[in-house]
């Protein structure tokens, strides 16, 4: 079974890591998008399984689209694991609520949310 991941952060350094760390998955499939006017496009251009998101992005925040992307009258619905480096529970638990399955903290060790991913993401 193939999956489909969308790394969204405006920092090229994390969605080097990310990438490097995920691409020793045979069946998953990465794109990656420095706005979310580039991820807006990748969703509607290409069958999405997963996010991975990041709550701060120059265009539109995080949360944003967040709801867009978990809106209940979009046909499809990825799954959205968000990456912040702030540490506020608050935020951790309105995003829980809005849909995302799970909030991860920056910096990372890239093998420890590997294996956080493959957990909430099902990949």
């Amino acid at each position: 079974m193939s999956y489909s991941l969308l790394i969204i952060d405006d920092d090229e350094d994390i969605r080097l890591i990310l990438c490097s760390v995920l691409a020793s998955i045979d069946s998953l499939t990465l794109f990656e998008a420095a706005d979310g006017a580039t991820a807006q496009e990748l969703i509607q251009n290409h069958k999405i399984d997963g996010i991975i998101l990041d709550h701060q992005l120059p265009d539109i925040s995080g949360e944003e689209l967040l709801v867009i992307f978990k809106d209940s009258s979009s046909p499809r619905d990825p799954e959205v694991v968000m990456l912040s480096a702030r540490d506020d529970q608050d935020l951790t638990e309105k995003w829980l609520h809005m849909g995302a399955k799970a909030v991860l903290k920056k910096p990372f060790n890239p093998f420890e949310l590997l294996a956080q991913l493959k957990v909430h993401l099902e990949f």
